[in-house]
């Protein structure tokens, strides 16, 4: 039976089970705390229905409409109509015939009704500015519509939009359903108020949690804990060796760093053990020791494989000893030594632990141009992916709606957004449409002043925060397509006044592309952009030039990231791009082609920078590599966001050709993708659906890559990466959801030997879950008062609510906590 509402009492399940249950349920008392009415003489229409999915008015079952019913609490004469969903109602039809898969829209109708009978209708227009120069109206996932000619809402009457056969991916979730509705009368906002009851999406609910029951049961089912008496560590270390005994640390202890001269990691041992214990730690330089821990040089290098980042751990019966190469491997020694340590409150197993990563590159992305981040909320996650044993923030600080940092830019239509202003507001969440807010925090709405830029200052901050702890910064400032931002800020040098191009991004822009047929050139505003876009990106790399992580070896000097990806096919399309035709490198060349030319044209102009990007930056089609692109001897590094059917082959030609490859697989490692299918979890779905099993997955995806690979060029996948894009990451609160428990699958993946992550014989292609899984605990207390596992260890050092908060596991495996 199909559900027809989503009504308040299963939401408030779903969130009994995904959050703290006194909050959730505080949450649900004031949960319309994010949209507030403005105050004003004008009432806006009360929402009374939502009705979503392939309904009556569907010609082709492929296609999607989308009712929302309302009643006018006063006659309004000027209005128009608004709100976001994560997809858009602009119509589109390429200008190549032969490309018409690229369409949008175009079998689309919209219209207001006045109900119930619809006995009068008049058309629906989405309304969008002329110029990317004038203020936004409609822009991406901002739809804003209204009537040509006069249609007065009558006060008492109920009325009906209608947007019937829409081509754009279905609303198969509360987080992708049309949400913060506004009206707009004579210029003022009238931000709206909506109940999740009075949402229907056609959606069976219980066939989702069978389904969802039946994949967690199956994951359980297809393997053993391959090393059930492992230890607790998250994630697992090479070889555990668990020896007589204990080893309790005293109230006084002495930190031995014979090590080095440099006390970073001492420093943070003595932070920790008074922090976790209440212990006083001193530090000293002592080589010999027979009591507390002694950090010293590992005298055989090859017990840890000769990685600098690996370790030794001896814990005997009176004193701790960290063999090492250099402080990356003292840090993440300490990483091992504080999970331990919390389990029984300083009191540790006699043990011996030989550890070190399977791949060198250990990432996660932060986007904080789609939402913006605090600098304290920065560092938090900084902590959590170094406790994580990662070692790499990919931070991408600039697309199509703000630019975070200062690249003397000079305008704050780079940075700020909001109605009225040069970029509307954008990818307002409804605040209790979101089951991660149990702060019950205010969200933005399509009029607020939304800003937020790192100085300068900031900046240097958090590298050296990162760098302390072992994480190397690589900034990312999305270009050429994913660019509108920057052209909001500089029109006069990005905006080529011969480019008529018409095209439609994947996020619903037609106008955030840059001239890049005049780089280089005399063409319209080829010296101003070339002079621009080069400043930008040296000022990009003087602000991250000079980082000094622990491990040297992880950082590359110079690397900075132009994006490069989902720049639509018809971008500078050369019959309405004058300035391609005059070019004639360019013009016989596709969009893709165009831009890798572009870059190769830039990394020539700049041959001190490292040029890294997304595969799409050098790759031509599903793997063939472009004829003119940045070589690989210039290439810090290649992500690869497809899915891993796709991937693989991007992934071995990029490899095979010389280039350093990340695997972000979008299936394995998105983890801005919902973690299930149910209505309530939030998050997008275009590539599956993400969780921590799947992250674990990633592992095996890394292993059939690799594999896939000639040997001689094997040691090019240089590791994993999981991504937080920002577009439904509203708050901090809501980022740790997705990323946690999510991040421990991508640190065992990305650390763990395979031995441990990859199933054997019949269960080869699927990940070690079970093992992962008990480690990562289900919250049960004991009666020492202590929570067991490491999303309770999480939880306790960084105050965090992980998904499933406090309950561990138990929503992923619940046959680890039956």
């Amino acid at each position: 039976m199909l559900e027809s509402r989503l009504s308040k009492t299963s939401l408030r399940e779903h969130m009994k089970r995904i959050l703290p249950p006194l909050l959730a349920i505080s949450m649900l008392s004031a949960c319309n705390s994010g949209n507030v009415v403005q105050n004003n003489s004008v009432i806006p229409p009360t929402i009374t229905a939502i009705n979503t999915g392939p309904l009556n008015g569907n010609f082709n079952q492929s296609l999607f409409s989308t009712y929302i019913n309302f009643t006018a609490n006063q006659t309004i004469s000027n209005w128009q109509f608004g709100f976001y969903v994560a997809r858009t109602f602009y119509t589109y039809t390429d200008p190549n015939p032969v490309e018409s898969q690229n369409n949008a829209n175009t079998q689309m109708s919209m219209q207001i009704c006045q109900m119930p009978n619809a006995s009068h209708c008049a058309t629906l227009q989405y309304l969008k500015a002329s110029a990317v120069t004038q203020n936004d109206l409609s822009a991406g996932y901002t739809n804003l519509l209204g009537t040509a000619a006069p249609f007065p809402l009558l006060a008492g009457k109920s009325y009906q939009v209608k947007i019937v056969n829409s081509n754009q991916w279905s609303i198969n979730n509360l987080s992708s359903a049309p949400q913060s509705l506004f009206f707009i009368v004579n210029g003022q906002v009238l931000n709206t108020v909506t109940e999740s009851s009075i949402y229907n999406l056609n959606i069976n609910e219980q066939a989702n949690q069978t389904a969802i029951a039946s994949f967690n049961q199956n994951n359980w089912d297809v393997n053993t804990n391959l090393n059930a008496e492992s230890s607790i560590i998250v994630p697992s270390p090479v070889n555990y060796t668990l020896g007589t005994g204990t080893y309790t640390i005293p109230a006084n202890i002495s930190i031995h760093n014979a090590f080095s001269a440099d006390n970073t990691v001492a420093d943070f041992f003595q932070e920790y053990l008074t922090q976790d214990l209440k212990v006083m730690a001193s530090i000293d330089n002592s080589n010999t020791a027979d009591s507390g821990i002694l950090i010293q040089q590992i005298s055989d290098s090859s017990v840890i494989n000769n990685n600098p980042e690996g370790y030794q751990i001896i814990i005997s019966g009176n004193k701790i000893t960290i063999n090492v190469i250099n402080n990356a491997g003292a840090f993440y020694a300490l990483q091992t030594l504080r999970q331990l340590w919390n389990v029984n409150a300083g009191t540790i197993s006699q043990a011996t632990i030989i550890d070190y990563p399977r791949f060198a590159y250990r990432g996660i992305l932060l986007d904080s141009s789609r939402h913006f981040f605090s600098l304290a909320e920065v560092e938090s996650l900084i902590d959590i992916a170094a406790t994580h044993k990662l070692n790499t923030l990919h931070w991408h600080l600039s697309d199509d709606e703000g630019t975070r940092i200062n690249l003397q830019l000079n305008n704050m239509a780079a940075y700020l957004r909001g109605y009225g202003y040069s970029m509307t507001g954008m990818m307002f969440i409804q605040a209790n449409l979101d089951p991660t807010n149990y702060l019950n925090q205010v969200y933005a709405s399509v009029n607020t002043s939304y800003s937020g830029m790192y100085s300068n200052s900031d900046l240097q901050n958090i590298i050296n925060y990162a760098n302390e702890r072992n994480v190397t910064i690589i900034p990312e400032i999305d270009s050429p397509g994913h660019a509108r931002a920057l052209i909001k800020a500089l029109p006069d040098a990005l905006i080529d006044p011969n480019d008529h191009s018409q095209y439609f991004t994947s996020e619903g822009y037609t106008d955030d592309a840059l001239p890049v047929c005049t780089y280089g050139t005399d063409i319209t505003v080829g010296p101003k952009f070339t002079q621009v876009y080069n400043q930008l990106y040296a000022t990009l790399n003087n602000l991250f030039k000079n980082q000094k992580p622990l491990n040297s070896a992880n950082f590359i000097a110079n690397e900075i990231s132009v994006g490069g990806d989902e720049v639509a096919s018809q971008t500078w399309y050369t019959p309405q791009d004058v300035s391609c035709l005059e070019n004639t490198e360019f013009a016989a060349l596709s969009a893709l082609e165009k831009e890798h030319l572009f870059f190769k044209k830039f990394a020539a102009q700049n041959p001190n920078l490292k040029v890294s990007g997304w595969q799409q930056f050098v790759q031509s089609t599903e793997s063939a590599l472009g004829q003119q692109i940045v070589a690989a001897n210039q290439v810090g590094h290649v992500w690869i966001w497809n899915e891993s059917t796709g991937g693989l082959s991007q992934a071995v030609t990029l490899a095979e050709a010389g280039y350093p490859v990340v695997l972000d697989y979008s299936n394995d490692t998105y983890f801005d993708l919902a973690y299930t299918q149910s209505i309530y979890e939030p998050g997008f779905y275009w590539a599956g659906y993400n969780n921590t099993y799947t992250a674990l997955q990633s592992a095996i995806d890394a292993t059939t890559t690799i594999n896939a690979v000639e040997p001689q060029h094997q040691g090019n996948i240089k590791g994993l990466e999981g991504t937080l894009w920002s577009e439904n990451l509203v708050t901090y609160q809501h980022l740790i959801y997705m990323a946690t428990p999510k991040m421990a699958g991508l640190a065992e993946a990305a650390w763990s030997p395979v031995a441990i992550t990859n199933g054997t014989g019949s269960t080869a292609s699927y990940p070690n879950w079970q093992s992962l899984a008990h480690r990562l605990g289900c919250g049960a207390m004991t009666a020492s008062g202590q929570y067991q596992g490491f999303l309770a260890y999480l939880s306790k050092i960084y105050g965090i609510h992980y998904r499933g908060y406090p309950n561990g596991i138990n929503l992923e495996a619940p046959q680890a906590c039956s």
